[in-house]
């Protein structure tokens, strides 16, 4: 992790080339963009290889393994769990069915009320014509954005959805046997640049999106692309809040978050990108995300390496559009102070700045 003062070292050094930029030539400044391409193309090499030596490890790949027996469930399953949660005092961490836990070694524990969700009922449809694809099930559109019905929006090739179900799942609360293997990504502490949450804010709202401070469920940042909100926790570091703000503004930069972009069909690609993306930027400013990012990049590619190189065209682009931005702020912020000299921002403690409008209790 990255202590305070290290941090506004990085910050300044950051700033300074930033300045000198400024007043290269057009030669220079092509060789420095080369500079730039190669640094973060090497930064993203460099989670490929984390990851990989990550996931060599056997308890890693346990955690992997358990991971993905649990379900991806809707907006709506999600809020019927939180509802009927609620009315029996749990708060839901990971839920299942009765057969998943069993499978992990863990049994539901007697006379334990279970929670009712909307289970898709799927069905394969006789093809009399070979040329005429059978019909899929309905595609998801993006974050926070639900089928009426649940979760249609799981598809198993080209079933097609009849209905729903009732069906009935636990909270690992409500279970008793093995614990299940758990390697949770650590969180960026400390300071971070003051500029640089304001900067990746400015590009949050450049592209049509309002940022609130407030609490996010079990995640530390949340997208909506209906509310077009980007939330990002008010509890967390100042590292770890610039951080989520990076890695949300690259959901939207690389259209996670556009009508047509299936979400949740290519969910872990999606997050294995925003969290490479958010690696970079941060680097880039001197704060060290590796003890997250490794962890998480690895669970949401399912370890799987040749995800993450694949990434590595749409990661690249995006980070250095997002760095261009940075720097193209503090060209304007300079030229408007008269100066070829990025201006010393003063060190602020504690996490970033809440507008009183925005500001919750």
């Amino acid at each position: 992790m990255t202590s305070t003062n290290s941090t506004t070292s990085s910050s300044r050094t950051g700033k300074d080339e930033r300045g000198r930029r400024a007043r290269l030539s057009e030669p220079q400044r092509e060789a420095a963009d080369a500079a730039r391409a190669a640094k973060i193309a090497a930064l993203h090499d460099q989670i490929g290889e984390q990851v990989e030596q990550l996931t060599a490890d056997p308890q890693w790949r346990a955690m992997l393994d358990a991971a993905a027996k649990f379900h991806t469930y809707s907006l709506n399953n999600q809020m019927l769990i939180e509802l009927q949660a609620a009315r029996l005092g749990i708060s839901p961490t990971r839920v299942a069915g009765f057969g998943t836990w069993k499978a992990l070694g863990r049994s539901v524990v007697k006379g334990s009320t279970g929670l009712a969700v909307l289970a898709p009922c799927t069905y394969t449809p006789k093809n009399t014509d070979p040329g005429q694809a059978a019909p899929a099930a309905a595609t998801a559109t993006g974050t926070a954005r639900e089928p009426a019905g649940g979760d249609a929006d799981q598809r198993a090739g080209a079933r097609v959805l009849r209905g729903f179900r009732v069906a009935h799942v636990f909270d690992i609360s409500q279970t008793d046997g093995d614990p299940l293997p758990d390697i949770v990504p650590e969180l960026l502490t400390g300071d971070a640049p003051a500029a640089l949450w304001d900067a990746l804010a400015t590009q949050v709202a450049g592209h049509g999106y309002t940022l609130v401070r407030e609490a996010c469920e079990q995640a530390n940042g949340l997208t909506d692309p209906a509310a077009r909100t980007v939330r990002v926790r008010p509890d967390v570091p100042e590292a770890q809040a610039v951080k989520t703000l990076a890695h949300e503004l690259a959901h939207i930069e690389c259209g996670h978050t556009a009508d047509d972009f299936d979400y949740r069909g290519c969910r872990g690609r999606a997050e294995a990108e925003a969290g490479s993306i958010a690696y970079i930027v941060t680097a880039w400013a001197g704060l060290d995300a590796g003890a997250y990012t490794v962890p998480y990049v690895a669970a949401w590619s399912a370890g799987d390496t040749d995800i993450v190189r694949a990434a590595a065209a749409t990661v690249t682009a995006a980070a250095r559009r997002i760095l261009d931005h940075l720097d193209g702020a503090e060209s304007t912020e300079n030229a408007a102070r008269g100066t070829g000299t990025p201006p010393r921002q003063p060190d602020r403690p504690g996490r970033p700045p809440v507008p009183a409008s925005l500001a919750t209790t």
